[in-house]
């Protein structure tokens, strides 16, 4: 009988770890990939949003870039000094992969054909805000490269 009080000892200590093991396994994975966890609550929410009142996420964050560049072209020619200007123009182009990210601005379009001024960069482009103080062009369409930056540009007056 006293070989069997071990065994049991040696049993009990082998459960308990295996359950030890098992919980830490479990909580390593759901640690392992927050991206799906963040995913699966954002597609959570959007499921509370009626279907008809739902923008695709693209949209939404093609959306934001928009209005966050309307609005530095905004600040930048409604500037009161060239200090403020400047700040502006260097916060503006952190949002692109390069000060040499091309512009195109569309001045005409009629039967889906566009006609566009000389193309030029958006460094030129954000310091012709500062010159001219006339923010007349909206953002029409944005492409972006890999990493989220914006790698090119196209204006509608």
């Amino acid at each position: 009988m006293m070989e069997s009080k071990p065994f049991k000892f040696i049993l009990l200590v082998t459960i308990a770890l295996s359950i030890w093991s098992c919980k830490k396994n479990k909580a390593v994975a759901e640690l392992s990939d927050p991206e799906e966890k963040v995913e699966q609550e954002l597609e959570d929410t959007r499921e509370e949003i009626p279907e008809n009142k739902r923008i695709p996420l693209e949209a939404e964050a093609k959306s934001t870039t928009e209005q966050t560049l309307n609005n530095y072209f905004n600040a930048i020619a409604g500037a009161s000094s060239t200090s403020s200007a400047n700040s502006s123009i260097a916060e503006a182009l952190t949002l692109f992969n390069s000060p040499n990210a091309p512009l195109l601005i569309v001045f005409y379009e009629a039967n889906g054909q566009a006609s566009y001024d000389e193309p030029t960069t958006i460094e030129k482009y954000l310091n012709y805000l500062k010159d001219t103080k006339n923010n007349s062009a909206k953002v029409d369409e944005i492409v972006t490269d890999g990493k989220g930056k914006i790698k090119e540009i196209v204006l509608k007056k």
